[in-house]
């Protein structure tokens, strides 16, 4: 659909159910998970343009995992020419490396720990992951080849969910070391951990603005689930959504400009949008007899 909600379209058409979209860096592509051959797959699809009302059409959709075994959380390289993945194909989660175009399946971390949450850096040479080979959950970075890993975090207590920053000095990852759990930035080397929310709620799912400086998150902080943005030094933490409802699962626009995100506040889930100070929140699905969930911005303004 459009950013204001205006032409709803139907890419994949398919009575299974296709989820989590994720638009590859030039629009071009969108991954997703399909039920429709196994449990959860990856696939790909082209975004094609056809004017008028139609607007898009998802093309060539590819099965990339392919596998009986779960296959999530997918990311595109920053040049959009690989898929990494996690996989329970081995009866433990691994990392794995595919082709956009498909073939060239790699397990990256041939480890009997489960490694999870993959991400590039911004420059594709690394990727960021979870990990418990050592006893518990922490950051690990490796070669985009899946060599040299190691370990960032360090810590007994879980850390999960690691994103680099956008020019790829700082990651950004949840712990639960306070026993609950907190957003945490460090340096790429690990260094200067850094606790930037000190709440007795949670507050997860961190990810950094297109221009990097600022941190968008949900937090259960005012008894219910709240979409949250902060400097990445912690300040100027603002409650974007302050509603009573679920609001949850929210991306910046391409440009930063934007949030979308999804909400049951009209008593089903739909897709809202918000600007990063809080203002405009609109309601920009409107479909109450449907559930919309997993909002993601292409990479241009269109």
């Amino acid at each position: 659909m459009d950013i204001n909600g205006y032409n709803q379209v139907n890419l994949t058409s398919h009575p299974a159910s296709d989820t989590d979209p994720i638009f590859s860096p030039d629009g071009a592509k969108i991954i997703f998970i399909s039920d429709r051959d196994n449990p959860e797959d990856v696939f790909i699809m082209d975004v094609e343009w056809q004017g008028g009302y139609i607007r898009y059409s998802g093309i060539n959709q590819l099965n990339l995992s392919a596998h009986q075994a779960y296959d999530g959380n997918p990311q595109f390289s920053p040049d959009g020419l690989k898929v990494v993945f996690e996989s329970y194909r081995d009866n433990n989660y691994e990392i794995y490396l595919v082709n956009s175009m498909g073939g060239g399946l790699t397990n990256l971390t041939n480890n009997p720990g489960n490694d999870r949450y993959p991400q590039f850096s911004p420059d594709g040479s690394e990727i960021v992951f979870v990990s418990d080979r050592d006893g518990n959950d922490e950051i690990y970075v490796m070669q985009s080849d899946g060599s040299k890993p190691i370990n960032l975090s360090q810590h007994p207590r879980p850390d999960i969910r690691p994103r680099f920053s956008p020019v790829g000095n700082l990651i950004v990852f949840e712990s639960i070391r306070d026993d609950n759990y907190e957003i945490y930035t460090m340096a790429v080397d690990g260094s200067n951990q850094t606790n930037l929310t000190q709440n007795p709620g949670f507050d997860w799912k961190p990810q950094f603005s297109p221009d990097g400086f600022s941190i968008l998150f949900e937090s259960t902080r005012d008894e219910n689930y709240e979409i949250y943005i902060m400097d990445i030094n912690g300040n100027n933490l603002t409650n974007l959504t302050n509603h009573s409802g679920k609001d949850y699962k929210a991306q910046f626009s391409a440009i930063g400009e934007l949030i979308c995100f999804t909400s049951n506040r009209d008593g089903d889930y739909e897709i809202y949008s918000v600007e990063t100070d809080g203002s405009n929140l609109a309601n920009l699905t409107k479909k109450p007899d449907n559930t919309e969930i997993s909002p993601y911005f292409q990479p241009w303004p269109n």
